[in-house]
């Protein structure tokens, strides 16, 4: 079964699509920023897409998708098919582990803007050591060097004071990508990063996904909370490398 996909995920991501508007409709700002002069895009860990706007997906002529979920591929087709066609943007689906099949896959669209959709920060369920996920990401982001990609990725997780309706949201927040030697600590202390996780209401120990290395000194990185559901949180990162 896949850890962090399948019909459990489909259900709660079309259930708290309401709770979720004010993510999606950052993720989407993000997005709209983006200076995407390619006219292919390839999306890895795509999902349903739930998350993500067909405004967007409409900028490109082709989209090919990817993900190990055998559920994703129909229902992105379900969710954003109608508005790709009325954009004349050619879509492809695919199942499988483009991860795995990284090296092959940017051959084969070597042209094409590369977005990893929610997928960096799940490689931390699909290995048991720390190690070989650090390792597993840096050989994924070496891999892109030349290359305009970006990534929206879990960097923290954990249990938040319940709610019982949809949570006033925290300000978002734009750093910059600071350098790779700095520790923890210290990044967390970093200006803007300890008022931010202090409005997401922590509570106990949070999941560390392991992708604070993922992007470049010097990206800009937008800090979005998603509330995933009334008593856990997601601290999502979002950048984008431009070459």
């Amino acid at each position: 079964m896949n850890p962090s996909g399948g019909l459990v995920w489909h259900w709660h991501a079309w259930r708290h699509q309401h709770a979720w508007q004010e993510s999606i409709n950052q993720i989407g700002q993000w997005l709209e920023e983006i200076p995407t002069p390619s006219k292919e895009l390839v999306l890895i860990g795509a999902s349903a897409g739930w998350m993500m706007p067909s405004a967007w997906l409409q900028r490109f002529e082709k989209v090919t998708t990817f993900d190990i979920d055998l559920f994703a591929a129909a229902l992105f087709r379900r969710r954003h098919g109608p508005a790709l066609k009325v954009s004349c943007t050619q879509l492809i689906c695919h199942t499988s582990d483009a991860l795995t099949h990284l090296q092959p896959l940017l051959r084969a669209h070597n042209r094409a803007a590369i977005l990893f959709d929610n997928v960096l920060g799940q490689i931390r369920f699909h290995h048991t050591s720390i190690d070989e996920v650090s390792h597993r990401i840096e050989a994924i982001t070496q891999s892109l060097r030349g290359r305009s990609w970006g990534s929206v990725h879990d960097a923290y997780s954990g249990k938040v004071v319940p709610s019982p309706a949809p949570r006033s949201l925290p300000l978002k927040l734009k750093t910059l990508q600071t350098p790779h030697d700095v520790s923890d600590n210290a990044r967390m202390k970093a200006p803007g990063i300890a008022e931010f996780c202090k409005q997401l209401q922590p509570q106990g120990e949070w999941l560390d996904h392991l992708t604070a290395n993922v992007f470049p000194e010097g990206t800009p990185i937008h800090h979005i909370a998603w509330p995933y559901s009334t008593h856990y949180c997601h601290w999502l990162q979002a950048g984008w490398v431009t070459v």
